[in-house]
């Protein structure tokens, strides 16, 4: 079983600091592309804690419901 983390942190285009996480390398460098085509820094972080770290925006993008929520497209 495969336990790492795959998140990516990007910079809006609102301004806000977004962090995703996904539940396949696959689904993260899709989203990590389509950020980075539209001008915008991204980068892959190894960890990310609600409790500790910073982030104006956190979605989980393994929950069908936040996948379903988070349109990309609103950020980019």
């Amino acid at each position: 079983m495969n336990t790492d983390r795959k998140l990516i942190r990007f910079s809006a285009a609102t301004g806000f600091s977004v962090v995703l996480e996904f539940g396949t390398i696959e689904k993260m460098k899709t989203y990590e592309e389509k950020i980075k085509n539209a001008g915008l820094q991204c980068k892959t972080i190894p960890d990310f804690s609600l409790n500790f770290d910073e982030a104006d925006l956190f979605m989980d993008l393994r929950s069908p419901e936040c996948s379903a929520q988070f349109d990309l497209e609103d950020w980019i």
